[in-house]
């Protein structure tokens, strides 16, 4: 991954946000959340021609009934005028969540989880959104799979980062 962004740290009102969205379904937290990011990405001058979402696999997809991710990133495709990408970007393998696992765990977790599905990113620029990034490794496997398909820079961006 070229660069990883995010808009603040993962701490008191921003953390129960967070948690809301994602956990309690509070979906019109989307848009607030995904201006913070925008701002963040405007004022570093990151520039991407498509975002993709971090994917959930199907079946964590049914249990939450939303992915999050997915959410973040068509309010910034709104908001900043990026395009999707001519494809998707899946998850190929259930993972057990990160919460409460090291550097290394979560690296070995994610490893070849996720792929590409379309054609040739050709060079093209992608901006990898996530709600929160503790150490990467989930935006660096998706990455991963986006560089082994072509792609160009890969920006890793989530509102929200750990901070240990």
């Amino acid at each position: 991954m070229a660069r990883l962004r995010s808009a603040v740290a993962y701490e008191g009102p921003i953390e129960l946000a967070i948690q809301r969205f994602k956990y309690w379904g509070w979906r019109r937290l989307a848009s607030p959340l995904a201006m913070l990011l925008a701002e963040r990405l405007v004022v570093e001058g990151l520039a991407a021609s498509s975002a993709a979402a971090v994917p959930l696999h199907p079946e964590r997809l049914r249990a939450r009934g939303f992915n999050q991710s997915e959410l973040l990133v068509r309010e910034l495709t709104a908001s900043m005028g990026l395009r999707p990408p001519p494809g998707r970007l899946v998850r190929i393998r259930a993972t057990p969540p990160q919460v409460g696992h090291d550097r290394l765990w979560r690296q070995k977790n994610v490893h070849g989880a996720f792929e590409w599905l379309g054609p040739s990113l050709a060079g093209r620029s992608i901006l990898v959104v996530d709600d929160v990034a503790t150490t990467g490794a989930t935006l660096e496997a998706c990455a991963s799979a986006l560089r082994a398909a072509g792609s160009g820079p890969v920006i890793g961006a989530a509102v929200a980062r750990v901070t240990v």
